[in-house]
């Protein structure tokens, strides 16, 4: 029996520790993507870990508690940003332990707390540092997350302390209860019962993450609808007002026809030529033609206007093609998102340019855009997002979401100055 409390149990407490901590480093870096290989690094540094632990060594354990921020860092390939939180989360940990095991002690000395088996004392000492270190983590965890963004409900928070305080308590009424018989089989059922408890409350740590990842999730789509509806609404307008400037634009010349035939004789020249002045301004407001396709037209012209007031030079060509198998609002979408993009780096390098590609290829419709980047553009995970403070890529991501939806692929490359944004959709 003493194998199972005085080694068995330290072991398990210790791999639920530092499996805590790196469930913590991993909320801390904004939960990346995990590899086969990267859990692997994990287990082997949570093995070597408890393994050097059973020393007894205060200065290994510190040792290792140093250095996990570096692990951590390292194995999640996080940024150095997530440095200063490691060390916070190990320092949280370290004070727990220093609380619990001091309060813990006080408690058996005024004779609060009272077991009459050292086994039993010793169990209870561990689960409560254990479950508190949880606590504390998770707790880290979350405050981490709230600053860089993610929604955290009062929910979340209580679930991340209710738990760990019940696991705590159910272990206490446990070993209480062994008091009246504690033999080997109990105290494996005792194990068992706190492997359960663990499991526990790692399923509601995964748990707490979904409720906040959909919650994200369906932000983001809210946004994305909303952004969608706002553009479409703005080019429905556009559309309106071009239809109305055709209709001005022929009754302002059957005026001007009127008023060339009422001029004197004397006066014609300069008639004409005022007359000739006035077509060229009415012939400024139309839309100039690069697509039978309506909207996609309107939209090119307002981009055109937004080039032209910036200095960017344009380049758009678009051949014949049909995108009868778009809505409107997707049409959007794309085609906004693709050009404000490639505007506003294009605005801010040295030779600002932005050229556009549009064709049918077989049963594909293919967009290339350039535009000029004298920047790099921040790479991700996910492609790249705007180097500016406090852009995150919602029109990228929004330009994904939508060629996803038909089906499609797109690809974004920067070479020596060049931004790239290629998209092929499935013209069904």
């Amino acid at each position: 029996m003493e194998i199972l409390v005085y080694l068995v149990l330290p072991c398990v407490g210790s791999i639920f520790l530092i499996s805590s901590m790196f469930y913590g480093a991993y909320r801390i870096a904004g939960q990346p993507k995990l590899s086969g290989g990267r859990l692997g690094l994990m287990a082997a540094y949570t093995a070597v870990a408890v393994a050097c632990s059973l020393l007894g060594s205060t200065w290994v354990n510190l040792a290792f508690g140093i250095l996990f921020p570096f692990a951590a860092m390292w194995i999640l390939k996080a940024s150095k940003s997530c440095l200063v939180p490691y060390f916070i989360l190990v320092v949280a940990v370290f004070l727990t332990d220093v609380v619990v095991v001091t309060g813990y002690e006080m408690l058996i000395v005024r004779g609060i707390l009272f077991l009459n088996s050292t086994e039993l004392l010793y169990i209870l000492l561990m689960v409560l540092d254990r479950m508190m270190e949880f606590m504390v983590i998770c707790l880290i965890a979350v405050v981490a997350g709230k600053r860089t963004g993610r929604h955290i409900t009062v929910r979340q928070v209580v679930l991340s302390i209710l738990l760990p305080l019940f696991s705590i308590f159910n272990m206490y009424c446990m070993v209480y209860l062994m008091q009246i018989y504690m033999v080997e089989g109990s105290v494996i059922l005792l194990l068992i019962n706190l492997l359960m408890l663990i499991g526990l409350n790692i399923y509601f740590c995964v748990l707490v993450d979904v409720m906040s990842e959909n919650h994200k999730l369906e932000s983001e789509k809210n946004f994305y609808r909303r952004q969608s509806e706002m553009q479409y609404r703005y080019y429905a307008r556009e559309e309106e007002k071009y239809e109305e400037s055709r209709k001005l634009i022929h009754d302002i010349r059957n005026h001007i026809l009127a008023m060339e035939e009422l001029y004197d004789s004397e006066k014609a020249e300069a008639a004409a030529h005022y007359a000739g002045d006035i077509h060229q301004m009415l012939n400024n407001l139309g839309q100039k033609y690069y697509t039978s396709e309506k909207l996609l037209n309107i939209i090119l012209n307002d981009k055109v206007r937004q080039m032209q007031r910036a200095g960017i030079r344009e380049d758009i060509k678009v051949g014949e093609l049909s995108l009868d198998f778009m809505r409107d609002m997707d049409v959007t979408a794309l085609f906004a998102n693709l050009l404000d993009n490639a505007i506003a780096a294009a605005a801010e390098s040295r030779e600002g340019f932005v050229k556009l590609r549009i064709n049918n290829v077989r049963q594909f419709v293919s967009i290339t855009v350039e535009n000029s980047s004298d920047r790099e553009p921040v790479k991700t995970k996910n492609g790249f997002r705007s180097g500016k403070e406090g852009h995150e890529g919602v029109g990228i991501r929004s330009i994904r979401r939508t060629v996803e939806q038909y089906g499609g692929d797109v690809q974004f490359d920067w070479q020596e100055g060049v931004f790239t944004a290629k998209v092929m959709l499935a013209a069904e």
